[in-house]
């Protein structure tokens, strides 16, 4: 992987590549977005976290919410952040040392964590689910390890949500479709008030959260090599494609470009024993 847009779709799979600091830099452009800062300010509410509590930020990547959440629950609380790339735990950790915050990073697999049943009072993730295998087998592992009354909360985006205007709706309608599965999970989010219930959860609340993003971070987002790539199985043609980007680039210099993608925040309350 070599480039921005396989970091994207391949997060789950970065060590033993050159894609890391790829990675890095993706990640510090979308924790600066309005979406992600918005959906953490609310995610953070959802969490209703009081000082001595501990906290599981499970995909922490590069740990800004785990110190977030590290100066929120305070010396007497503690934050784990866990994220399967070891790159990810040694940059979280480098990025904290010094700050004297009350958290911890390590590496591990979100399907199954060595770490103790109840032992956490919240845990949350953002942006892990749309990656899973077993979407299913990590949600119930969180809950594992929520104590009984304590929130689960998850972020994750809605791949086939993008607005985005065009020359050809056709055009625009099939590649955002096309763009939402190359993920693995790409409808993750419609689906996780279900899959809380599946696992006995009945407490589940879910809030959507809007972001409105400019043409320079669809390209974050992988949006050329997308378009190569549709082009390359027939999705559109080549001339279909151009005529987009053309109108994207002149909307966005005339100042008339409009884009958004839409989230959802999704809190299941684990059942009492």
């Amino acid at each position: 992987m070599g480039d921005t847009s396989n970091v994207v779709q391949d997060f789950h799979n970065l060590d033993g590549s050159a894609t890391s600091s790829h990675a890095f830099r993706f990640l510090d452009t979308l924790n600066a977005s309005q979406q992600v800062q918005q959906m953490q300010a609310l995610a953070h509410r959802m969490l209703e976290l009081t000082p001595g509590a501990r906290v599981l930020d499970a995909g922490c990547g590069v740990g800004d919410v785990a110190r977030e959440l590290a100066a929120l629950v305070g010396p007497t609380g503690h934050v784990t952040g866990v994220d399967l790339s070891e790159a990810m735990v040694h940059e979280a950790a480098h990025r904290t040392r010094g700050l004297g915050l009350p958290v911890d990073f390590q590496q591990g697999d979100v399907h199954a964590l060595g770490l103790p049943t109840h032992g956490f009072d919240a845990c949350r993730a953002s942006r892990v689910f749309i990656y899973l295998e077993d979407p299913r087998q990590a949600l119930s592992e969180l809950l594992r390890l929520t104590r009984p009354g304590g929130p689960v909360v998850l972020f994750e985006p809605e791949l086939d949500s993008w607005v985005l205007d065009g020359p050809d709706r056709g055009v625009v309608r099939a590649l955002v479709h096309f763009w939402a599965d190359q993920l693995r999970n790409p409808w993750i989010a419609r689906q996780l008030p279900a899959l809380f219930m599946s696992l006995g959860v009945k407490q589940v609340s879910a809030v959507p959260v809007v972001g409105t993003w400019v043409l320079g971070m669809l390209e974050t987002f992988g949006f050329h090599a997308v378009l190569e790539k549709a082009i390359a199985q027939g999705v559109v043609s080549q001339a279909q494609a151009d005529a987009w980007v053309r109108f994207l680039k002149d909307s966005q210099r005339e100042g008339s470009f409009y884009g958004s993608m839409s989230g959802m925040v999704v809190r299941g309350i684990k059942p009492g024993p």
